[in-house]
């Protein structure tokens, strides 16, 4: 490296190093250097807003969200040297954009033909219905229940709905166990405010139910111990009709003249099962299965059918009397929806033990073919 006298400006004489060929592309280099790094950085900032964007999206409450198909992208994704420097590749990358975007949409409406044979019965249903329906969604999303099973009886009267008829019947019976069982108000239930000299007993056929429901609606543990002035859920008056249909092995319960809830039963032999009307009488809890010869078998034997309540059956009217006639749980829930020898009228054990707190004594019952 040489050094040599130069003269500078005002004739001012100084030392000078002679310049390197590599120092005159520094320019060149913070020019790239200043206008790629914010790129880059506003390119990664961008990936990562979207990025959270998305994830609010699907944790936000209340929305029905449907998932596309992701599509493999065939094309590559270009360099940061490529974008900026070679230009020749840009039209190819159009190109491909255009091929994927085709494929996108091809892969999307397969998959909404999919959809629509997913669920046939939609397009067959008509508007009303559809209307009706979105409204029950609407009502149930804001937790207005009462509302919702509204909507649905008004459903369940019409003769267009046969393809929805089942969800139908099923969503008014999960609101109605939902509405007897809960802190919630319903047109059938009213509150008492308990006053000195009040016993369960007595409230029970003060307002035409049972014992064990205002005890399981309240979450009352001691009955002895109904404290005064406090405000207790009852069903009041209720006007219960459970139906058994022995070709479609269902039982239909009725509430004030409409349809409550629909059950799935298992029948025995049917010459044990006779056709006619019958009151509830003589629930047991934990029940003996009683054997033909008289004997019986104690509850929790594995030889005992009757699962965990049973409610006896008593003829009214021209119905002649049917001996050992009842409504009982079951252990073998294969049993039900058709006739076995395993019992009379079977439930789940669950659904019975519903049964028994919500029918009181004297509840009618009807056998039908």
């Amino acid at each position: 490296m040489s050094f040599r006298r130069q003269r500078g400006i005002y004739g001012i004489e100084h030392d000078g190093q002679t310049s390197s060929p590599l120092r005159k592309l520094w320019l060149p280099a913070i020019l790239v250097l200043a206008i790629g790094v914010p790129l880059l950085a506003l390119r990664s900032c961008a990936g990562r807003s979207s990025a959270k964007a998305a994830a609010e999206e699907e944790e936000a409450p209340g929305q029905t969200r449907y998932s596309m198909p992701e599509v493999e992208a065939q094309r590559e994704r270009p360099s940061f040297w490529r974008h900026f420097l070679n230009f020749g590749q840009r039209e190819k990358a159009v190109d491909a954009a255009k091929e994927d975007s085709a494929t996108t949409a091809t892969a999307a409406e397969r998959w909404l033909d999919a959809e629509r044979k997913a669920v046939p019965t939609a397009a067959a249903q008509s508007a009303e219905v559809q209307r009706l329906l979105e409204q029950v969604s609407r009502y149930e999303t804001a937790d207005e229940l009462v509302a919702a099973r509204r909507v649905l009886h008004q459903l369940l009267a019409r003769r267009d709905v046969e393809d929805v008829r089942t969800f139908v019947e099923r969503r008014i019976g999960e609101i109605n166990t939902t509405l007897f069982f809960k802190d919630r108000a319903m047109p059938e239930k009213a509150r008492h405010r308990v006053v000195s000299g009040d016993l369960i007993s007595k409230l029970a056929r003060r307002y035409g139910t049972t014992q064990a429901y205002l005890l399981q609606a309240n979450g009352i543990d001691r009955p002895d111990r109904l404290r005064v002035g406090r405000e207790i859920w009852v069903l009041d008056k209720p006007a219960f009709e459970l139906t058994i249909f022995k070709q479609t092995t269902s039982a239909v319960l009725m509430l004030n003249g409409q349809f409550c809830k629909r059950y799935v039963v298992g029948l025995g032999p049917t010459a044990d099962i006779p056709v006619g009307t019958y009151v509830v009488r003589n629930k047991v809890q934990e029940p003996a299965y009683r054997l033909p010869d008289g004997g019986e078998v104690p509850f929790g034997h594995p030889q005992n059918i009757l699962g965990t309540r049973w409610m006896t059956l008593s003829a009214t009217g021209e119905t002649p009397p049917a001996r050992l006639l009842g409504l009982h749980g079951t252990w073998d829930v294969s049993s039900l929806g058709r006739i076995s020898d395993a019992g009379r009228v079977r439930f789940r054990n669950a659904d019975i033990e519903e049964l028994c707190v919500l029918l009181p004594d004297g509840t009618p019952v009807k056998i039908v073919e």
